[in-house]
């Protein structure tokens, strides 16, 4: 199996500025300072945010892999830790932020699990969109606490709006998506038709593409048919945040900070509208944001701050990226594997 993912000079552009951002915020950091924070880490602190951290990729996964059975999909659940893994590290080194990979992820999970790409696909996005989703939903709880209690000031207040209309889409999105609306499918049909208007000789690809669409829609459907299912799958996504939030109170303790729960729920949720960036993964601009985000919270310096954000990183992101890597071989190497099999 070949993986359809390539980086062309653009997509360089955008890694050299992910190291130019790095780069910059050290040197405002001051790279001693940084260096000698990190040198000051408690281990036995920082080892339980590692696990607890860590532990929110395994929840992910566990969401794709109610998605796969739902749908009727059969893996292993350490088949479909592997396939989230994987995942994880496509969406990680192309320049699309944290999203945007999964028709890349599609491919690779029809051909794993012997399934027709359009199901793969209704999948992966339908999980992608609960995944991300609690982000946005607790943003937007802790804002609407503040607003309550009298202390949103305009920087919140800025998020908050940002916050609310991501949430906004994404709910649009997914009732578009999971629902028996045939506006999106409308749509596209519309515009194939209008194609196929145009463009002489085009009859028999745009009936094909028409069936794909349809088809989509029909596994988009069967994916958000059952509110219970959702709502359930919704309440492990949330968990995962929850994990992330209790890593970063570990990680706070080993650079002996008392964390507060407020700021931290604050730190985790709004640093993730960072990661909507071009930059792989939303490296850079993550780190920057979750920097003064830790300022704007704690009376700490920026190398304390920029210690922080890469410890979490350490316990949250950057670990998956190096078992994405390694997932890559084990989902090639089943696919070389399977095709033996059936060439025997």
């Amino acid at each position: 199996m070949n993986v359809p993912i390539a980086a062309g000079r653009r997509e360089w552009i955008w890694f050299v500025a992910t190291g130019v951002l790095f780069a910059a915020l050290l040197y405002l950091a001051d790279l001693g300072e940084f260096l000698a924070a990190l040198v000051r880490t408690d281990p036995s602190h920082f080892a339980v945010a590692f696990v607890v951290g860590f532990s929110s990729l395994l929840l992910w996964a566990w969401v794709w892999h109610r998605f796969f059975r739902h749908m009727g999909m059969d893996p292993t659940p350490s088949g479909t830790v592997t396939l989230f893994l994987t995942g994880h590290f496509l969406n990680s080194i192309t320049p699309l932020g944290q999203f945007g990979g999964e028709p890349i992820m599609a491919y690779v999970v029809s051909d794993s699990l012997e399934t027709d790409y359009e199901k793969a696909l209704a999948a992966v996005v339908s999980a992608d969109i609960l995944n991300a989703a609690p982000f946005f939903t607790f943003t937007f709880g802790g804002l609407s606490y503040l607003v309550v209690v009298g202390s949103l000031n305009g920087f919140l207040r800025n998020v908050g709006a940002v916050s609310m209309l991501l949430l906004l889409v994404g709910i649009v999105l997914a009732y578009l998506l999971w629902s028996e609306d045939a506006t999106l499918v409308d749509a596209a049909v519309g515009a194939l038709h209008a194609i196929e208007a145009r463009i002489d000789r085009a009859e028999g690809l745009v009936r094909s593409l028409r069936d794909r669409v349809v088809r989509i829609e029909g596994h988009f459907q069967t994916a958000g048919r059952d509110p219970s299912f959702l709502a359930a799958t919704a309440v492990v996504s949330h968990l995962a945040i929850l994990a992330q939030i209790v890593s970063l109170y570990f990680v706070f303790l080993s650079l002996g900070i008392e964390p507060d729960l407020v700021s931290l729920y604050f730190i985790v949720n709004l640093s993730v509208i960072a990661t909507i960036s071009p930059t792989p993964g939303g490296s850079g601009t993550y780190e920057v944001v979750f920097s003064g985000l830790v300022t704007l919270f704690y009376p700490v310096g920026l190398a304390t701050a920029v210690t922080a954000a890469v410890l979490f990183r350490l316990t949250t992101y950057w670990p998956g990226l190096l078992a994405g890597y390694l997932s890559l071989f084990v989902v090639k190497g089943r696919s070389v594997d399977d095709g033996a099999d059936l060439g025997d």
